[in-house]
C-alpha cells in the first residue's frame, strides 16, 4: 500500500497536493524542514 504524504510545496515532486516521489533516493541538498527531497519546480516560461 502506497504512502500518501500531503505536499502544498513547489516541488518538482508535488502534483495536486500530494508527494509522488516513489522511492527514496539522495537528499536534494536543500531541504525544507520536513523534507530532504524538495527540489523546485522551474518556472513555466510560458506563463505571466
Amino acid at each position: 500500500m502506497p504512502l500518501i504524504i500531503n505536499c502544498s510545496e513547489n516541488c518538482i515532486y508535488q502534483e495536486e497536493g500530494v508527494c509522488n516521489l516513489k522511492h527514496a533516493t539522495y537528499s536534494s541538498g536543500t531541504p525544507l524542514k520536513d523534507c530532504p527531497y524538495f527540489k523546485e519546480k522551474p518556472k513555466d516560461k510560458n506563463r505571466s
